[in-house]
C-alpha cells in the first residue's frame, strides 16, 4: 500500500492544502513548527480515525474554521483508491475507487480488511515513530529494554507486558516465602495448626496417616501404572497402525518406475488417422489402376482406335516418366548440395571414436600436470633420486603425447576429408553424409526405372510415329505423343467420337490416381515427420512407445496414490523394518508388556479398595470425623488459594511464553535483518546480534559481546531501528505499509546519520518511506517536498 496524494480540508494548521508523494523515500522538509507532525498525525487519522480530546491529545482543530479532515489517495491492490474523513466528533468515511468513481458501501469494513491485522497502536508499534519513541527507549530500564525487544515480533505486546506485571504484582500479595500476614501464608499456618491438633486429639491418627501415606502411595503407584498403560496402548497402536501400513508401504516399493519419454497422445491419433488415410489412398490407386486395366477396347475396333490408345497409356506412361523424372532431378539438387559443401569426394560418415577425437580436451594437460605432480610427491616421500622424477614424468609426458599427437593425426585426417568445413559443421552435417548414400542408390534406382520406361515408352509410339510420317523427338516426347494424338485425332474423327468416353474415362482414371499419388506422398511426409520425432519406423512401434509412457504414468499415479496414503512420518519408521516379521515380533512384546501392566494394575486397585475399607473403619469416631473435616475445609480452602496463586503466576509465565513465541515465528528472519541493519547504521562496527533465552547481546567487530545497557544511547536507538525496520519487512507479506520517520536521529552522528538515509532508501525501493526532517543540508535526496 501506498500513500500517492494528501488532500486536507482541515487539520491543525493546514487548510485547502494538498501534496503528492512519490514511491521510495519521499522526504519533506520543514522547519520547527512547520507542521511535520501534523501532516504525520493528518496521515494516521485518515487511516484509523482522527484523535479525541480524552487524555490530553491534540486533536489538530483548523485554525481557520475550515471543515476538519480531509482525503488520503492510495494505491492499493484493488487500484487507486481515495479515503475522506471529515469532521471530528460525527466523522464521516467514503471510500472511492478511482477507476470508475464508484464509492464502496461499506467503507469501514472495507478499510478494516485492507489494515488487518493492524490496528492503530499496531501501526505506530511497527511503521511510525519519531525521536520521543526513540529517547523513551532510553530511558527504560534494561530488563525492560530487553523485553521489549525480544517481544517487538508481537504487535502489541507493550500491553500485554502491563498485563503480565498486574498479574505479578497480585500473586505476590497472595504470598511470599518469607512473610506472615499474606492470606496464603496464614492459610498455610492455619492447616499446620490443625495437622498438630488432629495428631494430639486421636490416638487413632498415627494409623490413619500411616494408613493414608500408604494409600496415598498406592493411588501414585496407580497413577504411573495408568501412565504406563496409556503409554504402551499407545505404542501398540502405533505398531498396529504401522503392520496395517506395512503391506501398502511394500507394494509401493515394488513398482518399478522407469525413465520414460514422453509421448503426445495427440500426434499418435494424428499417425493413426494418417495410416488410415493413406491406406485409403493405396486402395484408391490400386482399385484405379485396376480398373484402368479392365477398360477393353470395343470388339470392333479399327487400327485407328488401336493406336489411339496405345496413345493414350503412352500420355500415362509419360506422366509416370516425367514424375520419375522429377523425383531424380530433386535427388540430383540434394545431392549436389551435399557434394558443393565439400572441396573434394563426399567422405563417409564417421564412427563414433571419429567424433570423439574431434572433442576438444584439456586433458592431456591437466593428466601430464597430475601425474607429474604424483611422481613428484611419491619421489619426495620415498626420497629418490631426483633424476628418476625426471625420467618418470618424461616417460610419461611422452605416451600423453604420444596419444595425443595420434589423436591430432585422426582429426587432420577428418577435417582434410570434410574440407573446408570446421569441427562444429562436420558434426552438424553427419546427418546429410550418412543420407549421401542412401540418395545415390535411389538416383540409380531411379535411373534404371527411367530408362526403361523410356525405352518402352519409344517402343509403344514407334510404330505409330512411322506409320503416321511423324519424327520421334526424343528430348520432348511430350511434345511427340501430343503431336501423334493430335494427327491420329485428326485422322480419326467419326471413330474418336464413339471412343471419346472411353478416352475421357481412362484421361479421369489416370487423373485421379496422380491426385491420389500427391496425396500419399504428402501423407507419407507427414507420418514419417511423427515417425522421427520418436524415433520408430511404423505405427505399431510409435503405439508400443505410447503403450509403454501410459503404463509408466500408471505406475507412477499408482505410487503416489499409495505413498498419499502413508504420511512421511510414518514412511520413515517403516523405513527402519527389513521385513513384516520385525513388526509382528514387536506387536506381539508390546502386547504382552500391554497385559503384564494391567494386571498389575489390577491388583493395586485391590490393595488401594483394601486399605480404604480400613480408613472407613477406623475414622467412625464422630469426633475424629469432624476435626478429619476440618483439616479437609482448610485443605480445601488453602487449595483455592494456591490455585489463584499459581493461576496469577501461570498467567504471566503463559502470557510471556505467547508473547515469545508470537514473536519467534517471525523472529529468526527479523533478527536476521535486525543484524544486517545494524551493522550497515553503525558503520561495521557491530557485526551481529545473539539471544541466550531472554537476554540479548551485540558483538563488535572485534567480537568483544555487550549487552544492551552497556551501549551508548545513540547505538541503544540505532538497534531499536534496526529492529523496528526489520520488523516492517518480515510482515510485508501480511501487509506492505508505508513507513512514518518524523525526525527520528537526533543522537546519531553525521556518518551514523547518513548511514540511516542509505537504509531508508533502500528500503524505499520495495516500501515506501516518508521521512520529516528539519536538517537536509549535510545530504542528499531525489524527492523532497518543503513544508
Amino acid at each position: 500500500m501506498k500513500i500517492k496524494r494528501l488532500e486536507i480540508s482541515g487539520f491543525g494548521r493546514w487548510s485547502q492544502e494538498a501534496f503528492d508523494l512519490s514511491d521510495g523515500l519521499q522526504v519533506i522538509f520543514g522547519q520547527n513548527e512547520s507542521g511535520k507532525t501534523t501532516l504525520r498525525a493528518f496521515i494516521v487519522g485518515v487511516l484509523f480515525g482522527f484523535p479525541t480530546k480524552k487524555n490530553g491529545h491534540n486533536v489538530y482543530d483548523p485554525k481557520d474554521g475550515s471543515q476538519y479532515g480531509g482525503s488520503l489517495i492510495l494505491e492499493t491492490d484493488e487500484g487507486d483508491v481515495k479515503i475522506t474523513r471529515l469532521n471530528r466528533t460525527k466523522t464521516t468515511l467514503t471510500i472511492t475507487r478511482l477507476i470508475n468513481q464508484t464509492e464502496i458501501i461499506d467503507p469501514e469494513k472495507w478499510l478494516k480488511q485492507k489494515l488487518s491485522p493492524l490496528t492503530r497502536e499496531a501501526f505506530d508499534d511497527i511503521f511510525n515513530f519519531n525521536q520521543e519513541d526513540l529517547t523513551r527507549i532510553s530511558q527504560i530500564k534494561s530488563v525492560d529494554f530487553q523485553k521489549l525487544l525480544l517481544n517487538i515480533g508481537a504487535v502489541g505486546s507493550t500491553g500485554w507486558l502491563d498485563v503480565m506485571a498486574e498479574f505479578d504484582k497480585s500473586a505476590d500479595k497472595l504470598f511470599a516465602p518469607r512473610a506472615n500476614k499474606r492470606p496464603l501464608n496464614i492459610a498455610i499456618k492455619e492447616y499446620e495448626n490443625a495437622t498438630e491438633e488432629l495428631h494430639q486429639k486421636s490416638a487413632e491418627l498415627d494409623d490413619f496417616m500411616l494408613a493414608e501415606q500408604a494409600l496415598t502411595d498406592l493411588e501414585s503407584e496407580q497413577h504411573e501404572q495408568e501412565e504406563k498403560i496409556l503409554t504402551a496402548s499407545q505404542q501398540l497402536q502405533e505398531t498396529q497402525q504401522l503392520v496395517q501400513q506395512y503391506q501398502l508401504f511394500e507394494s509401493a516399493k515394488k513398482i518399478e518406475i522407469e525413465n520414460v519419454p514422453s509421448v503426445d497422445e495427440k500426434q499418435v491419433v494424428q499417425a493413426r488417422r494418417l495410416q488410415i488415410e493413406i491406406d485409403s489412398l493405396n486402395d484408391n490407386i490400386l482399385r484405379h489402376n485396376e480398373a484402368l486395366k479392365n477398360i477393353e477396347v470395343p470388339h470392333e475396333v479399327s487400327d485407328d482406335n488401336t493406336d489411339q490408345m496405345v496413345l493414350t497409356k503412352a500420355h500415362v506412361a509419360q506422366r509416370n516418366l516425367a514424375v520419375n523424372t522429377e523425383k531424380r532431378t530433386n535427388l540430383l539438387k540434394q545431392k549436389e548440395q551435399i557434394e558443393a559443401q565439400f572441396e573434394g569426394d563426399v567422405p563417409k560418415g564417421l564412427t563414433d571414436s571419429e567424433l570423439q577425437s574431434l572433442s576438444s580436451s584439456n586433458v592431456y594437460l591437466l593428466s601430464t600436470g597430475a601425474l607429474i605432480l604424483i611422481l613428484f610427491v611419491s619421489i619426495f616421500i620415498m626420497h629418490w633420486p631426483a633424476l628418476w622424477m625426471v625420467i618418470l614424468s618424461l616417460i610419461v609426458t611422452a605416451g600423453l603425447f604420444y596419444k595425443r599427437q595420434k589423436k591430432n593425426q585422426i582429426r587432420q585426417m577428418i577435417q582434410k576429408a570434410y574440407s573446408p568445413l570446421n569441427i562444429q559443421n562436420i558434426k552438424k552435417i553427419q546427418p546429410e553424409v550418412d543420407q549421401y548414400e542412401q540418395q545415390k542408390m535411389d538416383i540409380q534406382s531411379l535411373n534404371e526405372q527411367i530408362e526403361g520406361q523410356y525405352d518402352s515408352l519409344i517402343q509403344m509410339i514407334q510404330p505409330i510415329a512411322l506409320k503416321l510420317d511423324i519424327q520421334i523427338l526424343s528430348d520432348s516426347l511430350e511434345l511427340t505423343i501430343a503431336q501423334l494424338i493430335s494427327v491420329q485425332q485428326q485422322e480419326s474423327l467419326s471413330e474418336q467420337s464413339k471412343r471419346s468416353m472411353y478416352v475421357q474415362q481412362q484421361n479421369q482414371i489416370v487423373t485421379e490416381i496422380q491426385q491420389q499419388q500427391e496425396k500419399l506422398s504428402e501423407k507419407l511426409n507427414e507420418q514419417k515427420t511423427i515417425f522421427k520425432e520418436y524415433h520408430v519406423t511404423d505405427l505399431h512401434e510409435l503405439q508400443n512407445t505410447l503403450d509403454q509412457y501410459n503404463k509408466n504414468e500408471q505406475l507412477k499415479q499408482r505410487y503416489q496414490d499409495i505413498m498419499n496414503q502413508i504420511d512421511e512420518s510414518t514412511s520413515q519408521e517403516l523405513l527402519k523394518y527389513d521385513d513384516e516379521t520385525q513388526l509382528l515380533e514387536q506387536k506381539e512384546k508390546q502386547q504382552k508388556h500391554l497385559t503384564i501392566l494391567q494386571k498389575h494394575a489390577f491388583e493395586l486397585q485391590s490393595d488401594i479398595a483394601h486399605y480404604k475399607a480400613q480408613q472407613e473403619q477406623r475414622t467412625s469416631n464422630d469426633q475424629f470425623m469432624m476435626l478429619q473435616q476440618d483439616l479437609a475445609n482448610q485443605k480445601t480452602e488453602l487449595t483455592q488459594q494456591f490455585g489463584e496463586y499459581l493461576a496469577k503466576k501461570m498467567s504471566v509465565k503463559w502470557i510471556n511464553q505467547a508473547l515469545q513465541d508470537a514473536s519467534q515465528n517471525r523472529f529468526p528472519k527479523m533478527q536476521q535483518l535486525a543484524t544486517d541493519y545494524f551493522q550497515k547504521l553503525t558503520a561495521g562496527r557491530y557485526v551481529n546480534i545473539q539471544f541466550d533465552k531472554n537476554t540479548l547481546q551485540v558483538v563488535r567487530n572485534d567480537r568483544q559481546k555487550f549487552s544492551v545497557v552497556e551501549l551508548s544511547t545513540g547505538t541503544q536507538e540505532q538497534l531499536y531501528v534496526a529492529f523496528r525496520l526489520a520488523l516492517s519487512q518480515v510482515i510485508k507479506d501480511i501487509i506492505n505499509m508505508p513507513i512514518l520517520v518524523d525526525d527520528g536521529f537526533v543522537n546519531f552522528d553525521l556518518s551514523r546519520k547518513q548511514n540511516v538515509i542509505a537504509l531508508l532508501t533502500d528500503i524505499g525501493r520495495n516500501q515506501q518511506v516518508i521521512y520529516w526532517t528539519a536538517a537536509i543540508h549535510n545530504e542528499h535526496f531525489d524527492k523532497v517536498i518543503e513544508l
